[in-house]
């Protein structure tokens, strides 16, 4: 569904909470790399993919409509400032990262490029509006080959020989001939605890 700018601030806002730097930039990036693409937002071959787990991901997917429900947002995290939009049809699309010098914007985005401070609401309420309107000299925009391996997972259904739990037979691991989820494998993302939680 496209969407007009303002329309996309807004719903990045309320998907994030407010609008921080971060949010502004993401939507910035991703704008721009869907213009190069020459896409809308919505796209249904759209692929997106945020080099940061924090606020730039919010906006990237408010601006392209890819989110990670529809598994077509991901998250690299390499705490960059970085994205990539691009075409699952094809593999190509567009890496815009923040360049190693933007901080020269501004006394503010120095503070918050290289961490020097906390912003106020007002200062990120500024900032953001800035970034927002980034010009492209403070943005590396390069073409690339996306090359994710996992993509859309569709492999068959497995049960846990452990927990019993249903699993794709690709995210699972094979032990001793049977196949066993993540977590109980003990490579998941937690333990499950051993009294009851206050």
């Amino acid at each position: 569904m496209e969407l007009r700018e303002e329309e996309v601030v807004e719903l990045a806002e309320k998907l994030h909470g407010h609008l921080a730097p971060g949010i502004a930039l993401g939507i910035r990036m991703a704008t721009l790399a869907l213009q190069k693409l020459n896409t809308k937002r919505g796209s249904k071959k759209l692929i997106a993919i945020s080099e940061t787990a924090r606020c730039l991901a919010d906006g990237m997917q408010a601006a392209t409509g890819a989110t990670l429900g529809h598994g077509n947002a991901f998250i690299e995290n390499y705490g960059k400032l970085a994205l990539t939009v691009g075409r699952v049809d094809t593999m190509q699309g567009y890496r815009v990262a923040l360049r190693r010098d933007a901080w020269k914007h501004s006394a503010l985005m120095k503070k918050w490029m290289l961490r020097e401070g906390r912003l106020t609401r007002e200062e990120e309420k500024e900032l953001a509006r800035a970034l927002l309107e980034l010009s492209e000299e403070y943005l590396e925009i390069i073409p690339v080959k996306i090359e994710l391996t996992s993509l859309f997972e569709n492999s068959s259904i497995v049960r846990c020989s452990r927990c019993g739990e249903l699993v794709p037979e690709s995210l699972s691991v094979g032990e001793n001939g049977t196949r066993v989820c993540r977590s109980c494998a003990g490579v998941g993302y937690y333990r499950i605890a051993q009294h009851a939680l206050s």
